[in-house]
């Protein structure tokens, strides 16, 4: 009786397509891009139109900056879970796309960035017994459309109002920037006024070039001028350009007009100001490609962090639709009833300095003792070492054996300048001043070291941390003390080093 009363979810979507006042579906089985660049700029043209703004110098730089910087990632299948037999599937299929043109692949699909979707075709072919795809082609996406149930189609000569169906699993389709609609909302419709503005703008600057670089050339007639006369006059001004010389009669003249101009607004300024809108638009910021002022490493960095997270969504998405399809398909053709999938994971974050984290775990585990409440996972979790299993064989440095004689062996012999003792007599009176010293100083450590312990755990984050140990060091009474300790230790090893010598 439960389960009947149970609630259940609405399961089918209500706000489709057909539902959609703002999406002109002019063909019956066909859904219409509503991206209102291409609406109203296109002129037929379609998704061509956004060729244009790659070719942009500026435009096609940030673009590219951002494919690439996915495209080169290192990448990685993480099996669904520890058994053998997910490890094999993983391992499988590791191969079959290691074997792919996928860093090439990868950067073709992330231009969904600029055009909305983009669509790579899978080469199916059997090797070693699998169904695995040879290569990844990219094909433009103005070739493709949608129907109103979101499903692929291919226009072609035949076809090219509804286009023809597609099988199953043999075209990867990624969209980037809606969920709702399969054209995407790429950035084209953000980039193209900026590039359209500079481009005309340049134009423009090309004709000011021309104006102010040149002076123009007046040429005057007395009335009554025949016409022949006339055209002689404008041939010559046109010959004012390209020859060294001219001749007129000496009822005409000709004169050079400079051009003025006043203000600092310049065409350089407007496309400056394009390219910077273009940069902020790709990127998110504009100080990894334009470098200017003071502070600007400082900033530099702060932008370069934003396009970071831009770069690690981008491949999150872009893992998300392989995981989904190529994958999957790959499991299917060749593993039967699997349901629990293996998962390809772009790596975005930097390599970790292992070298200065275990300088860290060094002073934090050993020398301040807090190695005790550290499980043992962190090691293998930290520095991809495993640890042993129960009975099996480990790695030793040197067996305790081998440094016990190793440290008789030391032991028994003397140096040669010695008759008995390891040091001379000047120098074991300083390891006596020394062995006096450390118990001293020991104490005055252990203080400073239950000190930083009692910080430690005061601390909520590491910035509190480092408030708390920087208040605690600038009145430590053990720290002075420890200082005072070791600089007399220093003076009197020091006096009694020169008084040796004498």
């Amino acid at each position: 009786m439960a389960d009947e009363n149970r609630k259940k979810p609405v399961t089918d979507e209500i706000a489709t397509a057909q539902k959609d006042i703002d999406i002109f579906s002019g063909w019956l089985n066909r859904l219409e891009n509503p991206d209102p660049v291409l609406l109203t700029e296109s002129n037929g043209r379609g998704l061509k139109l956004y060729d244009e703004v790659a070719r942009d110098a500026h435009a096609g730089s940030v673009l590219q900056t951002r494919y690439l910087a996915v495209a080169g990632r290192e990448w990685e299948i993480v099996p669904a879970d520890e058994s053998s037999r997910a490890q094999e599937i993983a391992d499988k299929v590791h191969e079959a796309v290691e074997g792919l043109n996928f860093t090439r692949s990868v950067a073709e699909l992330l231009q969904a960035v600029l055009y909305g979707f983009y669509v790579v075709e899978v080469m199916w072919h059997e090797a070693g017994g699998l169904w695995v795809p040879a290569a990844l082609v990219g094909k433009h996406p103005r070739r493709f459309s949608f129907t109103m149930d979101r499903e692929l189609r291919l226009l072609t000569p035949a076809n090219m109002l509804d286009g023809e169906a597609l099988p199953d699993r043999k075209f990867v389709v990624f969209s980037w920037g809606s969920s709702d609609n399969p054209y995407g909302s790429g950035m084209g419709q953000k980039l193209w006024w900026p590039v359209w503005f500079k481009k005309n703008g340049i134009k423009f600057w090309l004709v000011f070039l021309e104006k102010f670089g040149m002076p123009t050339a007046l040429g005057k007639y007395p009335p009554g001028t025949a016409p022949d006369q006339q055209q002689a006059l404008l041939d010559a001004l046109d010959a004012v350009h390209a020859d060294t010389g001219i001749k007129i009669p000496n009822s005409m003249e000709i004169e050079l007009l400079e051009a003025a101009r006043t203000g600092s607004v310049s065409y350089e300024s407007m496309c400056d100001y394009m390219d910077r809108q273009i940069s902020k638009a790709v990127l998110g910021q504009t100080l990894t490609t334009e470098v200017k002022g003071e502070g600007s490493l400082a900033a530099g960095k702060v932008h370069n962090e934003v396009r970071g997270d831009i770069i690690k969504a981008d491949a999150d998405l872009l893992c998300e639709t392989l995981n989904s399809t190529l994958i999957r398909w790959i499991v299917d053709y060749n593993f039967p009833g699997v349901t629990d999938y293996p998962a390809l994971w772009i790596r975005t974050e930097a390599e970790q300095d292992l070298k200065a984290l275990a300088e860290r775990d060094k002073i934090l585990l050993v020398d301040m003792g807090m190695a005790g409440r550290v499980p043992e996972s962190y090691v293998s979790d930290t520095y991809g070492i495993p640890l042993a299993d129960a009975g099996q064989p480990t790695i030793k440095a040197k067996s305790e054996p081998e440094k016990a004689d190793a440290d008789a062996k030391n032991a028994g012999k003397a140096p040669a300048f010695s008759a008995g003792s390891r040091f001379t007599p000047d120098q074991q009176a300083i390891e006596d001043g020394v062995d006096s010293i450390l118990p001293v100083a020991s104490a005055q450590r252990d203080r400073i070291t239950a000190d930083i312990l009692a910080a430690v755990e005061q601390a909520q984050s590491w910035e509190d941390l480092t408030m708390l140990l920087a208040e605690m060091l600038d009145d430590e009474p053990a720290a002075e003390e420890l200082a005072q300790t070791l600089s007399r230790a220093m003076v009197a090893a020091h006096m009694w080093g020169r008084y040796a010598k004498r």
